[in-house]
């Protein structure tokens, strides 16, 4: 399998474009540009840096950007999973409290436009019946301030 500089760099060659267009396109700089393709991460402050930059850089190529990162991450022995605390009840000895390891779930999927409006309805809704019911408690206990 070809490193992730590799790929990178074969990707950006077979589309036919410089390190300069995709500077213009990205706003990253060409020296972090060579720095990905030459798997020289170090010239490049941060591994959250390095993460953002490779994730962006093969979507803009159309690599699969979740495999490059996950590539990376593996490169450097970071994990792949999200570490969660366990939670313990009071009274609740100490000692057993221990890290678990989920893995990491795919994003979901974001919503259509109907599905957005829908839910923009059912809360109008919700809204309205809550503002009917604070107007008519606000009646019923003015008319009983003024008529009893």
């Amino acid at each position: 399998m070809a490193s992730i500089g590799e790929e990178l760099r074969r990707e950006r060659q077979r589309r036919g474009f410089t390190l300069e267009q995709v500077e213009d396109v990205l706003h990253i700089k060409v020296a972090y540009l060579h720095a990905l393709e030459h798997n020289e991460f170090n010239y490049i402050p941060g591994s959250i840096y390095t993460k953002g930059f490779i994730k962006n850089y093969s979507e803009f190529l159309g690599i699969d950007s979740r495999r490059m990162v996950d590539a990376f991450k593996n490169s450097i022995g970071e994990s792949l999973t999200i570490p969660k605390r366990r939670v313990s009840a009071k009274g609740q000895d100490k000692s057993d409290i221990g890290r678990e390891q989920d893995i990491l779930e795919e994003p979901k999927q974001r919503l259509t436009y109907q599905g957005r409006r829908a839910r923009r309805q059912r809360t109008l809704m919700k809204e309205r019946i809550i503002l009917a019911v604070l107007v008519l408690i606000i009646i019923l206990f003015l008319g009983w301030l003024f008529f009893v």
